[in-house]
Formats: structure tokens, sequence, C-alpha cells
């Protein structure tokens, strides 16, 4: 009998080992996720401060009263956060559409090159982009309406309005829904674009009819994730939104717990606003699921002739050409640029040959080396993301790897659904959601405005390392555990001597994501973090916003934009390269088997078991003889 199956004198199931890891895994997802939500609501409940500690707090519905009682104001903000994100979401999506399309489906040269330059914007940290488009955009010295100017018309971008601000939005999100949508189309077969045309559609009416309705599961699910990631960043309303954008909800949500000289915070409204809107993006994901539960209907990969069409541009090839290399100028080349020419001028002046030549200084660039709040803000950075990336991927991978391998019941599907929904969390509810929850326990447990708390909160995003965790466990096939169990050892250590090897690469791969996803944070550290324990991408932003009084230094907070992008990109790309070298390394020394894993894997020899691994290597000829004949 395989220690699952022993039991005790009671005659009931023992949990092994493993199921008590998962157990472990799923409260610690559980705390992440369930407990800084219960506070935000009970805090809706038991306003105007703290629901807890406080002499004025008491149960009513006199938040929520008070949001209708404010009509004018709470439609505004639906409103106005509507048209902001939803706009930007259309926005962000047609270009990244039509990004994956160009190149995946049609014949455009440098299509390599393009994809590569459209997925460097993901690698700027968000608060640098949203400042580089605002020294770009500067009415009198911002490049970009230096270049307007030049045309007939003097046009001229007002960088505050709510327009500019809605397409700066789409602007930073484009790469997000990019990365996404290539995958759904170099997975469509093109065969049956290919009988439209044949029957005489054209190119519109065939993408209207055929493309379209075949990739709308997959599109919704990313047009949903855009609308929640849009719907939490605090960047761009922050920059951009302080007189047009008042009524966009991270922005609304921010000035309510910031208070001015002598106002106390409105934590009870905050937290109501933020149960209102995480309502509405709890439903959003819903229909997301609901949408694509039965996605595998339009699968159009068959075994046999597969090919994705590839479009001749023709004639369409020059002016697609020009579009994408207009994106690319207003995406990376421009932003960079005036974050590069702040950093080299003293005060924001306009670009011309003769300022280059008389203005210029380099001196922020050694003041920023030279400033250690900048390394100690950079230090914690790197300890935040790592520590906050490390606990996410264990605690997910160990429970999806329980889950996968557990009879599906109401319990467990209830447990994956939940371990997956941190996406339907947009980061501002999850940031104030984190904030409220430290302050109702620091007088137990001290942990608000520690690097602790900042590690814990950066770790919510666990479905990210859930979803990947649960889909590589399915493709790795049970007889390996299984001759673990029948050579005595234990669940536990089959799955860290057998398992975890084979699912350390994909860990590993979204560990990294998880990681530079962490150092790019602002919107939680801005909710959470003291001028002791701040990341690096807060210090900045003290250094370029003017209400930063002592530390605003603009020349140095650019310089330190571009020293701190050099250092994202060199990180991240270094562990990339690490973990292709570590994949190459481990391809030269595997021998196929079965097409399952290409690893022979002999079942552990645990101290006290009976040796059986004469039996499990004969098992591993007999089953490469097999693989021989077939």
């Amino acid at each position: 009998m395989s220690q699952a199956g022993r039991t005790t004198t009671a005659g009931r199931t023992r949990p092994t080992s493993m199921k008590i890891a998962t157990i472990i895994a799923g409260a610690v997802i559980f705390l992440l996720l369930a407990i800084p939500l219960a506070v935000q609501v009970i805090t809706a409940f038991r306003g105007p401060f703290l629901p807890f500690g406080v002499s004025s707090a008491k149960w009513s519905a006199e938040n929520f009263v008070t949001l209708w009682e404010l009509r004018e104001d709470f439609w505004a903000v639906i409103g106005s956060t509507a048209a902001f994100v939803g706009g930007s979401t259309v926005l962000s999506l047609a270009m990244a559409f039509g990004l994956a399309w160009v190149t995946v489906r049609t014949d455009a040269p440098l299509r390599r090159v393009i994809s590569v330059l459209v997925v460097v914007p993901f690698i700027i940290p968000p608060i640098v982009k949203a400042q580089a488009y605002l020294l770009m955009l500067s009415p009198e010295s911002g490049v970009l309406n230096q270049l307007l100017r030049l045309l007939p018309g003097d046009l001229v971008i007002d960088p505050y309005s709510f327009v500019t601000m809605t397409f700066i939005q789409a602007l930073t999100n484009v790469t997000f829904p990019f990365l996404m949508i290539v995958p759904i189309l170099t997975s469509m077969d093109g065969s049956l674009e290919e009988s439209a045309r044949v029957s005489g559609a054209s190119w519109p009416q065939t993408l209207r009819r055929v493309t379209l309705p075949m990739l709308w599961p997959g599109l919704l699910g990313v047009a949903v994730l855009t609308f929640i990631l849009g719907l939490g960043s605090l960047e761009v309303p922050l920059l951009f939104g302080q007189e047009s954008g008042q009524s966009i909800f991270a922005l609304k949500l921010w000035n309510l717990i910031s208070a001015g000289a002598g106002e106390l915070p409105q934590y009870g409204l905050a937290a109501a606003w933020g149960c209102v809107f995480l309502v509405i993006t709890t439903i959003a994901f819903v229909v997301y699921l609901r949408a694509t539960r039965n996605a595998e209907r339009r699968a159009s990969i068959s075994g046999k002739g597969f090919r994705p069409t590839v479009m001749k541009l023709g004639g369409w090839r020059i002016p697609v050409m020009i579009l994408i290399f207009v994106f690319v100028l207003l995406t990376a080349i421009l932003p960079l640029f005036a974050l590069f020419w702040s950093a080299i001028t003293p005060y924001p002046i306009a670009f011309s040959f003769t300022a280059l030549v008389e203005q210029t200084q380099f001196g922020s660039f050694g003041a920023v080396l030279g400033d250690p709040e900048f390394w100690a803000s950079l230090g914690r950075t790197l300890i935040i993301a790592g520590a906050s990336a490390t606990i996410a991927c264990v605690a997910a991978t160990v429970l999806a790897y329980g889950i996968a391998r557990t009879r599906r019941t109401g319990w467990t599907k209830a447990m994956d659904l939940f371990a997956s929904s941190s996406v339907a969390i947009p980061a501002v509810i999850a940031g104030f959601a984190m904030f409220l929850t430290f302050m109702v326990i620091n007088p137990v447990i001290p942990l608000a405005g520690t690097i602790a708390a900042l590690v814990i909160a950066y770790s919510y995003r666990v479905s990210i390392a859930y979803r990947a965790g649960y889909s590589a466990t399915l493709q790795i096939r049970m007889e390996l555990e299984e001759a673990a169990l029948v050579s005595g050892a234990s669940p536990l250590e089959g799955f860290r001597r057998i398992v975890a090897p084979l699912l350390m690469p994909t860990v590993f791969a979204v560990w990294i994501q998880m990681f530079v996803l962490g150092t790019n944070e602002f919107t939680l550290p801005a909710f959470l973090a003291t001028p002791e324990s701040r990341p690096l991408s807060v210090y900045m932003y003290a250094m370029i916003s003017p209400r930063s009084a002592q530390l605003y230094a603009p020349d140095q907070g650019a310089a330190m934009a571009l020293i701190f992008t050099l250092l994202v990109f060199a990180i991240g790309y270094g562990l990339q390269w690490a973990v292709s070298l570590g994949a190459i390394g481990r391809a030269k020394r595997r021998t196929p088997l079965l097409g399952v894993s290409s690893t022979p894997v002999v079942p552990p020899v645990v101290p006290g078991a009976p040796d059986t691994r004469a039996v499990a290597a004969q098992d591993l000829r007999d089953q490469r003889e097999l693989t021989a004949k077939r």
C-alpha cells in the first residue's frame, strides 16, 4: 500500500506531506487575496476612518449612502473612468492587433525587428514612460510639439487634456495585448481565410466574417485583462490628470486617502469606491470566463495541413512601414530622447543646436550615481521584487500541482477559480486594500510601512504563476510520479525530485516576468511605501514631482529614469539569457523518452524502502525498445 493509502487507527486517511504542503500554499494565497479584500469591505461598512481601534467606527451603510447622495460625482467618476479606461483599451487593442497581424500574417520586411521594437517599451517602467511622455509633450520644450510646429497650422498638443491622457495610456499598454495576440494569430489556421478569399470575399469581409469570429474568445480575454490593467494603473492619471482627470477612479482613490493639510483621509469612502469597481471588474472577469469556456469549438488547428496564411502587402507595404515607424517613434525614440534631453539640461528648454552646445551638462548622472538614497532604494527594489516573485511562484506552483493531481470536486474547482482571480483585482484596489490591512493589524503586527509589507503586497499577482504552473503540470504524465510511489517515495519527495525539476524552466520564466513587474511597480508602493522603505520607482517620482519640495530635481529625475531603465533592461535580459543557456545545457544532456520527458527519470530510493531501481531500469529499457519498434 502506498503512503497515500495508509490509514490511522481511527480508519481515516492520514494526510500526506504533499497534501499538507498544498494546504499551506492554499492558505498563503488565501491570505494574500481574501484578507485584504475583506478588510476593504469591512472598512466600507465601518468608516469613515479605520474599521477597528477607532471610537467613531460603527456598522452602517453611510459611505454607500454618501456615494449615492453625491450623484453627480458618482456618475462623473463612472463616466470618466469608462471613457478613459475603455477608450485606451480599444485604442491599445487596435494598435496591438494591427502590429501582431503585420508581424505574423503578412510578408512585411523586418518582421522580427518590429516584434522586438514593440516589446522594448514593456521593459521601461510605467512611471518612467509616463514621465517621458510628459516631457515629450511639454507645450514649450516638448520635442513632439517642436516637431509639430514645423508643420502648417501651428499644431500643439495639450498634454493635460483628457483625450491626450487617454491616448498616452493606450500607448503605454500596447505591448501587453500584443504579446497575448501574437500566439493567438500564430495558432490560427489560414485555410479558412483562403477559402473565403477564393469564394470572392475581400480582405475586410474576410476579416469581419471569418477571422474575428474565430479569434473572438481570445480577443475578448485580452480585452478584459487590458481593461483591468488600465483600471488599476495610477501613473498616467497621477502625472497627467491633475486638471482634467480628477474623476478617474485611480486618481479619485488616491486623492481620498492623500488628505491635505487640516483634513482627515476618507478611508471609508475610498473603500466604498473600491467595492463598487471591484464588482465591475468581477463582472468583467465572469463574462470573460463564460465567453471562453467553449473556446475549443473555434479551434482551427488540425493534425495535418496546418499552415498560417501570409498576406502579401503589395502596394500597402510602404504605408504600413510608415505607420510602424510612427508607432516606434512615439513609444520608444522620442520618449527616451525627451528623458535624455531633460537629464542633460539644467531646466526645461526647447531643443536646439545652440542649447546643445551652450546649455547641456552631464552632472545629473554623476549626482544620481553618487546619491546614497538611489542605491538604497535600488537595493530595496531588488529585494522586494525578488522576494515577492519567489513567494508567489513557490506557493502557486505547489497549489497548482496539488489541484492538477486531485480529483475535480466543487472544492478544488472553487480553489482553482480563487487562485486565478487576482487578475480581476486592479493594482490600485489591491494597493489600497493592502494599505488598510496593514493599518488595521499594525497595533498587533507592526508591518505598516516596512519592506515586508511591500513584499506581501507585490505577491498578490500570484495568479500569473498559478496558471503557468497548472498548465505546465498537466503536460507531465503521471507515470513518472507513480513510478516514484511504487519505489516507496512519498508524494512530496516525488514532487521534489521528479516534478519540480521538470517544472523549473516554466517556474523560472514566470519568476523573471514577475521580478521585472516588481522592479517596475509603482501603484502598490505609492499606497504602502514610506521614506524608509520606498523602492526606486517611488523615489524617482519624488524627484520629478513639484509637490516634493526639497527632493524636486527634474534633471536628476530624468537621469535616474534612464539609469533605472538600463538596469531593468540588463537584469531582465540577463536573466533570460541565463535561462536560455541552462535550457541549452539541459537539452544536450537529455535523451528522448516517448516524447514525454527528454530526461530519463529513475525513481528515487527512500531509506528503509525496498530497492526497486533494477525494476525501474528494466521498465525504462522496455519503453525504449517499444519506442524503437514504433
